[in-house]
């Protein structure tokens, strides 16, 4: 396996990352573990915020279709997700959270917003707004710019040759 190359931004985000997790205070972890959900499966349900198909979320995850459709069952047999057939094509379908997969994404998310706002309450107000003020420009950056998940490199096969 070839090492990654970071820029010194790259760098300086991952240490961040690396020392904002110290202040999770149990946060997190436990919600993760107590859903029995591998970290593709949590993927999947918060790139599934928005209604997605099959292909998009196993593009997204660079797992194969039928890997994801297999993994997609065991999230509907879990009552995290729900397969609503496609407006324009009856035989479409889009992945969809249900309300307790939602609910579960939400917990997610705000356990780990208390761990930005507890790693974050170092900085004084004067610093806090300069952090936010940067956020939000690299956030809007990110959004004008945001891949569509069908142009991310295709999916490795699972298949023995």
């Amino acid at each position: 396996m070839e090492p990654i190359e970071c820029s010194t931004v790259g760098l300086s985000v991952d240490r961040f990352l690396r020392v904002m997790h110290r202040y999770d205070a149990g946060r997190t972890l436990p919600i993760l573990h107590a859903s029995k959900l591998t970290t593709p499966q949590i993927a999947a349900l918060e790139f599934a915020r928005e209604p997605r198909r099959v292909s998009d979320i196993a593009t997204y995850l660079g797992l194969s279709r039928p890997a994801t459709s297999q993994m997609i069952d065991k999230l509907a047999g879990k009552r995290l997700v729900l397969r609503i057939e496609g407006a324009a094509d009856r035989r479409q379908r889009n992945i969809v959270l249900s309300a307790r997969g939602r609910a579960l994404v939400d917990r997610i998310a705000a356990a780990r917003a208390a761990r930005f706002d507890a790693s974050l309450a170092v900085l004084d107000d004067a610093a806090a707004a300069r952090f936010r003020s940067i956020l939000e420009e690299v956030i809007a950056r990110l959004e004008a710019r945001r891949p569509t998940p069908t142009s991310a490199p295709p999916a490795k096969r699972d298949r023995k040759r």
